[in-house]
């Protein structure tokens, strides 16, 4: 990622952030992606173009990382009990989206499980005109892909991200 996003280099951590994987796994029922965490160790919370905002865990405020997964999870549950959630359901339920990121308008970012474990859960973005789309790849390669412009920005803003994108961290 550092590759394409050059900027994200000012943002990162000179030591690794220890971040309590042991209390969010706990409280969230699963692992997650090896990739996310070696991204989440290195870096701060970090929104891309001023548009999408990474679920990123804070050392010793674990439980705020949580509740944001877990708020974004009742939504979707919402969507679904309306019957908007185009038979996707929520994580734990099988097969479920576990939300990793947001967009400032209102898309949501997930990882679909499987019974393949973490590092084989795929992207799926729900955008906010009811787009979803999935991308069959880790965390990492997605906003690489979607950086350098291999991934095509499915169910965004055409223009997103832009040419020289800039990176945010909280």
């Amino acid at each position: 990622m550092e590759q394409e996003l050059p900027e994200l280099l000012r943002h990162r951590a000179t030591e690794t952030r220890a971040i309590n994987w042991g209390e969010i796994s706990a409280e969230l029922g699963t692992e997650l992606p090896a990739d996310f965490k070696a991204l989440s160790e290195a870096y701060p919370p970090l929104t891309i173009d001023e548009f999408l905002a990474i679920l990123i865990p804070t050392p010793g405020a674990e439980r705020f990382f949580i509740s944001g997964v877990r708020r974004l999870l009742d939504m979707l549950r919402h969507r679904r009990d309306r019957g908007a959630s185009r038979g996707y359901v929520p994580y734990p339920e099988e097969h479920g989206l576990l939300p990793w990121g947001s967009s400032s308008e209102g898309d949501i970012f997930y990882w679909k499980t499987s019974d393949g474990g973490p590092d084989s859960w795929t992207i799926l973005v729900s955008g906010r005109n009811d787009d979803w789309c999935e991308f069959q790849g880790s965390l990492t390669e997605y906003l690489a892909g979607l950086v350098s412009g291999a991934v095509p920005p499915d169910g965004l803003p055409p223009d997103f991200p832009g040419r020289t994108p800039t990176i945010e961290s909280d």
